[in-house]
């Protein structure tokens, strides 16, 4: 089991290559952007899937010898509000007015989410 996002092709890359080496079932999750669904431009696709490393919201991670292992552990993180801002599909949290509350709890989960790794 990994997850993984195009927009980090060299850990994209290794775990598709651990995975064809082992026998049995594999399970890949892969975030995939999506401008239309999105709303956003096409062209910022790769910074859309690198935010959602950056931020946290996209932990990379994989399972290996019976443990969960990152592959990258964002630091500093990013506020998670760089990645939702860019999308059509989060205006609601900004427009027309900003949702302080809601985006103050998505920050605390995702920060709290990533405590757990840094200090599990």
């Amino acid at each position: 089991m990994a997850t993984v996002i195009g927009a980090e092709p060299l850990d994209l890359a290794k775990k598709i290559e651990k995975a064809k080496a082992l026998k049995g079932p594999r399970l890949i999750l892969a975030l995939a952007p999506c401008p239309p669904g999105w709303e956003y431009d096409p062209q910022d696709s790769v910074e859309i899937g690198r935010l959602a490393v950056k931020t946290g919201v996209w932990p990379l991670k994989e399972y290996v010898d019976g443990r969960v292992v990152h592959t990258h552990v964002p630091h500093p993180r990013l506020p998670v509000e760089e990645y939702l801002k860019k999308q059509g599909r989060f205006r609601h949290l900004f427009e027309p007015a900003r949702n302080e509350a809601l985006l103050t709890e998505i920050q605390a989960r995702v920060d709290a989410y990533w405590a757990g790794v840094e200090h599990g």
